[in-house]
Parts: structure tokens; sequence; C-alpha cells
């Protein structure tokens, strides 16, 4: 099991979302804020849609991962449609764990699958006003290819920018709906 380690120290594990981790998944959203759930709500939180991302984790289709200490999910991130040439990338963090550095390695980590898979790319959205991940998204290489109507999962249209990095010789992003595969 991989882990990564938050600037205050901390040791913190990743692991594939099982059902064993809906109720901990369920809580970590609704623990996030107000402000951090604006900006991530990929998907519903409820145990029909979490049963169908554990499935699709099983299958291949996606790499769904949770960062943990030993008592909650502290955070999200995934490569949606995995099984693809272009997945689709996301992550969120519980507030009290952000600005620990653990973004970036969640980012790290996930470019890392795809390269290791052989994807052509990766692609992401953020919410326009999220300076913070557009950042961190464009030192990691990711370029703005321009903005696109998202539907979150609490189902708000949101206005996303819309990123791309290629990790393959003349990759490009596909066209594709923006929405949650499930």
């Amino acid at each position: 099991m991989a882990t990564l380690l938050a600037r205050n120290g901390t040791c913190l594990t990743i692991r594939p979302l099982t059902s064993a981790d809906f109720g901990a998944l369920i809580d970590f959203h609704a623990a996030l804020s107000v402000s951090t759930r604006s900006l991530f709500w990929p998907h519903a939180y409820d145990e029909p849609t979490l049963t169908r991302y554990a499935q699709r984790h099983a299958e291949g289709q996606d790499r769904i991962h949770l960062l943990c200490t030993p008592a909650a999910v502290v955070g999200y991130f995934f490569l949606w449609e995995f099984d693809h040439p272009v997945p689709l990338l996301g992550l969120g963090l519980a507030d009290a764990w952000q600005g620990q550095g653990l973004g970036a390695a969640m980012l790290q980590h996930l470019i890392a699958e795809a390269r290791a898979a052989r994807r052509d790319g990766i692609e992401l959205t953020t919410v326009t006003t999220n300076t913070r991940a557009f950042r961190l998204y464009t030192r990691a290489g990711f370029v703005r290819i321009g903005d696109v109507e998202n539907l979150a999962g609490d189902g708000r249209i949101v206005r996303e920018h819309r990123l791309f990095l290629a990790l393959a010789p003349d990759a490009r992003p596909p066209v594709r709906d923006f929405k949650p595969p499930v």
C-alpha cells in the first residue's frame, strides 16, 4: 500500500475504493466546507452511485483512490475512464489537510499511474474560480485548452476550465461529454 507524507509529518495511506469505504467516503464529502464542495462535487454520494464506482474500479474502467488517516478518509482522487487512451482526472482534499502538499502528491500519483499504463494523456476540468487548483495543474504540465459546461454531482451545471496533459507524442484530448460516468 502506498503512502504520502504531509508537510506536518503525518503519513497517510493510499488505498483503492471498496464497498467497505462507502460510509467513510460519505462522511468525507459531508465534512467538506461549503466552499470546498462548490469546487469538488464530482458525483452523488449515495450507496448506489458509490457501488457502481467501486465496480468500475474493480473492473479496471476507473482508478479510484482514497487518502486516509487511521481514523478517516481525507482525500478522494481518481482517473475515470482509465480504460481509455485519455482518462479524466479528479481530486479532492478535506479542508483541514489542504496546504500540506498532498494535492500535488495525489496528482503526481495519478500521473504516474497513467504513464505506467501508457495512456496518451490525461484530461481534467476545474471550476474557473479555483485558482489554487489551476496553478497546481499548470505547474504539473497541464495546459488549458478551453472551458466547458460540466455536470456536478449535485445536478448543477458548472463552468470549468478544461486542461490537458499529453503523455504521448501527438496526443490529443478526446471529444467527450462532461459529466460523471455514473
